[in-house]
């Protein structure tokens, strides 16, 4: 099952993460896509809990696919609750674990324990831009290297979203259904 993780603001219409819910449902692969509570003043606490109920309740190992803050909530989650039911995880444009904006503290610092992230990490993906306003690609490689997952830099593409020009990303629909094991029934 994939679970698709937003970040701060939510991925609006148009939005690579709403059009990749629709290609995985058009090809009968179990997804879901939480409406996380308050995404304009995230709680990491209750976005964790939320993400949690979903893992607990799937009927097979989960696959994250998240974006910008979501990837944060997926690193709490698996810091608290274990990569177990968890096969693996595509993180998209992190911002900087260092990130000072007020909404979104609750998130960080970011916990980045290799060892939750080390069953899933050569199954996982780390993806991001040489021009992200979130984040600088040094950071981007120092969490490739701190949790152990491949890195593959798009360069010129922005925070990867409907702004910088990603509305359908087949990049992330190919890179589900390489791990197989998603479709429904």
């Amino acid at each position: 099952m994939v679970v698709i993780v937003y970040g701060y603001e939510g991925s609006g219409p148009g939005h690579w993460q709403r059009w990749l819910e629709n290609e995985l449902r058009s090809r009968n692969h179990a997804v879901v896509f939480p409406e996380l509570p308050a995404p304009q003043a995230p709680s990491c606490e209750v976005w964790v809990e939320e993400l949690a109920k979903i893992v607990h309740a799937a009927p097979q190992p989960v696959t994250f696919v998240a974006h910008s803050l979501g990837c944060w909530a997926v690193d709490h989650f698996l810091a608290r609750y274990g990569s177990s039911r968890v096969q693996a995880a595509l993180l998209v444009a992190p911002p900087s674990p260092y990130l000072l904006f007020e909404p979104v503290q609750s998130f960080f610092p970011p916990p980045q324990r290799q060892e939750a992230w080390s069953p899933i990490a050569a199954a996982s993906l780390l993806v991001g831009s040489n021009n992200d306003p979130y984040i600088e690609l040094s950071e981007l490689r120092e969490i490739s290297a701190r949790l152990r997952v491949p890195l593959e830099v798009l360069p010129g593409s922005g925070h990867i979203n409907i702004e910088s020009g990603f509305g359908p990303w087949p990049f992330a629909r190919e890179w589900v259904e390489r791990l197989g094991g998603s479709a429904a029934g």
